[in-house]
């Protein structure tokens, strides 16, 4: 049996259909999900194909996955010490995988397990690292003009809340209707109404229409400030400007269901002022 063959069949007891078109979609989903969740492509395909296969040499993983024999038994190695994948004592070995639910839910729990380690322990770190640099002569970081390339709809999200929960003055996002329900649902837009209460101005230009079912009445009057919103056109390129000082910018291809979110923060002012114009002239 084919690898296709094998993940349609896996599909199948999902309740899709092996002439259905999202089948291609679910595929992708679920090896963007377990690489979200730190494996790497290769080891997230082999990891799918023994979990549709049941159990299979190295040689198999290799072959119908077109990884490099060395490198499969590298990528094996690395599954297997995440507990994620076994070997039998036979010859050939024969490997074999958790079922999905119950590997997902081994991830989930590993990075939850690393996140609260690093949580607890932040303060301790970060007083370590301030003492090691203020034995060095260095000099001061440039922050003016700097920028990030973020990948993934994680990073965009992260970014955005750290500059909208910093804003001193005014928040201002131009967003199209799926980034407008994404930001929502990162709880964004909460933070942003926050702040408005918190008398921090707040414009709006989306395309979505229904922005009441989220937003709950932003045009009305929060504190001593509002949340102005106008409707536009769908635009190629969304983005979110705090203070006229910080920007991450979500760059869009067209196809934002088949691709990886891609966009870019920076205090560059000059690359502000051209997205403030924009901003100005969409409205």
């Amino acid at each position: 049996m084919s690898s296709i063959s094998q993940i349609w069949s896996f599909l199948e007891k999902f309740g899709v259909r092996m002439d259905d078109p999202q089948v291609y979609k679910a595929y992708d989903g679920i090896l963007n999900g377990l690489q979200e969740m730190g494996l790497s492509s290769k080891e997230a395909r082999i990891l799918l194909y023994l979990v549709t296969r049941k159990q299979a040499t190295a040689v198999d993983i290799s072959k119908h996955n077109d990884i490099g024999r060395t490198e499969t038994y590298n990528h094996i190695t690395s599954l297997m010490s995440r507990g994620l994948v076994f070997s039998n004592f036979g010859r050939p070995q024969k490997y074999y995988a958790l079922p999905l639910d119950k590997a997902i839910d081994h991830l989930v729990e590993t990075r939850r397990e690393a996140l609260q380690h690093l949580l607890a322990a932040k303060e301790e770190y970060c007083k370590m690292i301030e003492k090691a640099s203020s034995s060095m002569s260095l000099s001061n970081v440039e922050e003016k003009n700097s920028y990030q390339i973020l990948s993934g709809k994680n990073a965009l999200s992260s970014t955005i809340k750290r500059i909208t929960l910093g804003a001193k003055e005014e928040i201002i996002l131009l967003l199209n209707e799926k980034t407008f329900v994404d930001l929502y649902h990162a709880g964004i837009m909460d933070d942003v109404a926050s702040m408005a209460k918190r008398g921090i101005a707040v414009r709006l230009q989306t395309s979505y229409k229904n922005t009441q079912e989220y937003a709950g009445g932003t045009r009305q009057a929060v504190g001593n400030n509002k949340i102005v919103i106008e409707s536009i056109e769908e635009k190629m390129v969304n983005f979110v400007l705090v203070d006229n000082k910080e920007i991450v910018v979500m760059l869009l291809d067209g196809k934002p269901e088949k691709s990886k979110l891609h966009g870019f923060y920076t205090n560059n002012l000059p690359i502000i002022s051209v997205f403030k114009a924009f901003f100005e002239k969409s409205g």
